[in-house]
C-alpha cells in the first residue's frame, strides 16, 4: 500500500542495522554529532546556569531581562539558522552555536522556575542565623531549587542534541543529521529511518537514566515520592 522509495519496511529497517554499525562513515558522523552535542550543552548550560540564577535572585533584573528570554523561548529557533551559517559556514560551528541557543533559553527557564521553588521562610531563617550569601546559597538556594536544576540540565540535555540534528539538517557536511539528508534525498529511506529510530532509542534510554538518577538525588525531598 505504501510505495517502499518513501517508507520501508520493518523487515528492512532492522537488517539495515548491522551495516550501518559498521560503517565508518556513521560511525565517524556519529562521532561529530557527541562532539557538537557534547559542547553545545557545556556551553549553553553555563551560561543558562548563571543566567537563571542571576534572573532568579534579582527581582529587577528578572523583571527587565526574563521577557526576552521567554520571547527567545517562544519564537521558532530555526529562523536563526541562516544567520548563524552566515556568521560560522557550513562546518560543526554552526551546529554547536544553534545547539547552544537552545540550550541556554531552556536551561535559563527552568533554573528560575527552580530558585522560584525556595521557601522565603527558609531564607529569613538562615538570615537569622546570620548565614553568608554564600552559606544561603548552598544550603537554602541550591537544595531547595535542586528540582528545577535537574529538569533544567536534562532539557538542555534535549534541546541541545535537538538543536545540533536539526542544524545538522540543514546546514552541516557532516554528522548524523547530514547523513539522514543525504540517505533521504537518494531515496535510502531504510537508512534514514534506522538512524532516525536509533537517535530516538539514545534519547528515550538517556531520559530514562537521568530521570533515575533525578530520583535518586533528590530522594531526601518531602515531595519527591508523591
Amino acid at each position: 500500500m505504501i510505495d517502499e522509495r518513501f517508507a520501508s519496511k520493518p523487515s528492512s529497517i532492522v537488517m539495515a542495522v548491522p551495516p550501518l554499525l559498521s560503517d565508518p562513515q556513521v560511525l565517524e558522523a556519529l562521532g561529530m554529532t557527541l562532539y557538537a552535542v557534547g559542547a553545545s550543552f557545556a556551553i549553553g548550560t553555563a551560561g543558562g546556569m548563571l543566567v537563571g540564577v542571576i534572573l532568579g535572585l534579582q527581582p529587577m533584573l528578572r523583571t527587565a531581562y526574563f521577557p526576552i528570554v521567554m520571547m527567545l523561548l517562544g519564537t521558532p529557533k530555526s529562523l536563526f539558522l541562516p544567520v548563524i551559517m552566515l556568521f560560522f559556514g557550513l562546518g560543526v560551528e554552526s551546529a554547536i552555536v544553534f545547539g547552544s541557543i537552545l540550550t541556554f533559553v531552556h536551561v535559563t527557564v527552568n533554573v528560575v522556575a527552580g530558585v522560584d521553588l525556595v521557601e522565603p521562610k527558609h531564607l529569613m531563617v538562615a538570615k537569622a542565623y546570620r548565614a553568608s550569601r554564600w552559606k544561603r546559597f548552598r544550603h537554602v538556594i541550591l537544595p531547595g531549587a535542586s528540582p528545577g536544576l535537574f529538569t533544567a540540565i536534562w532539557h538542555g540535555l534535549r534541546n541541545g542534541f535537538t538543536g545540533v540534528v536539526i542544524a545538522q539538517l540543514f546546514t552541516a557536511t557532516a554528522g548524523i543529521g547530514y547523513l539522514v539528508r543525504v540517505y533521504s534525498n537518494n531515496f535510502q529511506t531504510d537508512r534514514a529511518l534506522t538512524l532516525i529510530l536509533m537517535v530516538s532509542l539514545v534519547l528515550i534510554l538517556v531520559g530514562t537514566g537521568w530521570n533515575h538518577v533525578e530520583k535518586r538525588l533528590t530522594s531526601w525531598r518531602p515531595d519527591a515520592t508523591q
